[in-house]
């Protein structure tokens, strides 16, 4: 590329005051008609586009899109270790399924391509090849992991290629900063939010608090713990006890936890995802420990935490969507719609009861109302209207949460976050929604 947009992904977020591109709202003919999206008010007339080709080496600003179909790719695994966030993809097909029997965008059919990685980062890297560069895919949606999303990133970049990778499934802060990659954007909040708030939640509740840390020897770790170094420097809070583990290689950490458990902190953050999370929790309850546990937003599924079982039972985390398959979400609206949707879309009860099958539809309605409130569908076009959102309310978002991004001052549409505590089996909500956008710039500087 002739100007570099990418310089290093694994640095946080940069202070920058540029304004993302403005879009207006397309004519509506023939778009799907989703009960489930507001696209919010429209962008700012004039300000500076994030994501442009003339930067790009190589670029095609309609591939993938024909008079009929638009045609979008995904890497996820789909065996493995991993494999339980397949079910992304079964809630973004099944979201493409219900937009299509409503009329698709301008008349077009969506269609996924999504293809197997088992979270391992260098296939990831392959499959993206295949998707971008042989399969001619227009965009790339709902993409688990960082370390793979980091990878495919990296395919793009050294290629010059220019596609829309749409939210993403990681919350890593360094996805964040659309002056260096204007071409990619998160689907799920900051992790770095998610250690902002439990350091916050410390310093209302337990101010003196000892803390160990668990974390994924990844990228994926690093940011909660950085994130949470930052947010509890000058407080009386410490942490005593640091553990890392290999998330690609192992499923347990049972010798990190013992040491953990002999050190007998307050709290623990586990900054941990995927199968080994459910199996720490029972390694930590097995110890005789008990502290306060405080596990991640992508640890929160219904299968991870059925796994679990009762060990655990009183832990804390964080939401910014409804949990579909939780009894007290039932009369929910945004819930109600979801399960009348979804079973038209032929989801059945089990798979609404997912929380990573929600995620993916909400993926999905987010590309819907993307490429919707998009002047052209155009990949640099889609790419700006990203940059530049208001107030968007889409799939299972917890009522008050809008969807907001302004460019590179603030890249990430969410940043509101609710704790919640598992409780008798199911996670119950505990206080209110909370912006914790302030203290996430105060404290980290991100």
């Amino acid at each position: 590329m002739t100007t570099p947009r990418w310089k290093g992904l694994a640095a946080l977020l940069l202070a920058v005051t540029m304004i993302a591109a403005a879009c207006g709202d397309r004519d509506d003919n023939g778009a799907a008609d989703n009960g489930d999206i507001d696209n919010g008010d429209d962008p700012t007339e004039e300000s500076t586009e994030l994501a442009n080709p003339e930067e790009c080496d190589s670029y095609n600003g309609t591939e993938g899109v024909t008079d009929d179909t638009i045609l979008i790719g995904n890497s996820l695994p789909q065996s493995g270790l991993y494999s339980i966030f397949d079910q992304v993809r079964i809630g973004i097909e099944a979201y493409f399924s219900f937009a299509n029997d409503n009329g698709g965008v301008d008349g077009r059919d969506l269609e996924l391509v999504s293809l197997d990685d088992q979270y391992l980062a260098e296939r990831t890297r392959s499959n993206v090849e295949d998707l971008v560069s042989q399969q001619g895919v227009f965009a790339l949606l709902g993409m688990v992991g960082t370390e793979n999303n980091e990878a495919a990133q990296q395919y793009l970049e050294e290629q010059g290629l220019c596609v829309p990778n749409l939210s993403v499934a990681t919350g890593y802060p360094g996805f964040g900063d659309p002056e260096r990659d204007p071409w990619i954007i998160n689907g799920l909040p900051n992790y770095a939010l998610e250690a902002v708030a439990f350091a916050q939640y410390l310093k209302d509740n337990e101010p003196d608090a000892t803390v160990s840390i668990l974390a994924q020897n990844d990228a994926f770790g690093s940011s909660y713990v950085d994130a949470f170094e930052d947010a509890i420097e000058g407080t009386d809070i410490t942490i005593t006890e640091r553990q890392t583990f290999d998330a690609a290689a192992e499923d347990t950490a049972q010798g990190q936890v013992t040491t953990l458990a002999n050190d007998g902190a307050d709290a623990l953050l586990l900054a941990v995802t995927g199968l080994p999370c459910p199996n720490v929790l029972s390694s930590v309850s097995e110890s005789g420990w008990d502290p306060l546990i405080y596990v991640t937003l992508t640890c929160s599924s219904k299968v991870l935490m059925t796994i679990a079982g009762d060990a655990a039972e009183g832990t804390l985390s964080t939401r910014a969507t409804y949990d579909p398959g939780d009894p007290a979400n039932a009369e929910e609206p945004a819930v109600i719609e979801f399960r009348e949707q979804g079973a038209a879309a032929g989801l059945s009860d089990e798979d609404m009861d997912e929380l990573n099958v929600a995620a993916g539809w909400g993926f999905a309605a987010y590309l819907v109302q993307l490429l919707e409130a998009s002047e052209e569908l155009d990949r640099a076009t889609v790419m700006n209207t990203a940059w530049s959102q208001s107030g968007v309310e889409f799939g299972l978002n917890l009522e008050g949460l809008e969807w907001t991004t302004d460019g590179a001052s603030d890249p990430f549409g969410i940043n509101q976050l609710q704790f919640i505590r598992r409780t008798d089996g199911n996670w119950v909500p505990e206080g209110e929604l909370v912006d914790y956008s302030d203290q996430l710039t105060a404290e980290t500087g991100d």
